[in-house]
């Protein structure tokens, strides 16, 4: 039993150090404009690697399960992975849509077109 939760230890924090290490580090640029209008973008495609690289760990625990003998670790591994796709999934969602909110042209405001009631 000790075993199967040093295990299970050992997969998440190797899940979330491989997710640490893809972090991006600070790009320094010649203006701060330069910095806010690229780093949007910038996130976004790391948020992509990220998930891709998270989708894959997850693939390769997936199939690493299969040569456990402990059955209550594999259930357990099992539950793992299936809250990791639902993770990578939702967060894909909100990077897809997040990308199509950016593709969208600006609202036209309408300053001034409404009247004024006379009194």
């Amino acid at each position: 039993m000790r075993n199967t939760a040093t295990l299970c230890l050992l997969l998440t924090v190797l899940m979330a150090a491989s997710a640490a290490q893809s972090a991006p580090a600070p790009a320094a640029t010649q203006s701060g404009a330069q910095t806010r209008s690229a780093q949007p973008d910038d996130e976004l495609a790391q948020m992509r690697d990220d998930l891709n690289k998270l989708d894959s760990l997850n693939a390769n625990m997936s199939t690493e399960i299969e040569f456990l003998r402990d059955q209550n670790l594999q259930i357990l591994l099992r539950t793992n992975v299936q809250m990791w796709t639902v993770l990578i999934r939702d967060l894909r969602q909100r990077v897809q849509r997040e990308e199509q909110r950016r593709a969208m042209p600006p609202r036209p405001t309408d300053h001034g077109s409404a009247t004024k009631p006379d009194r």
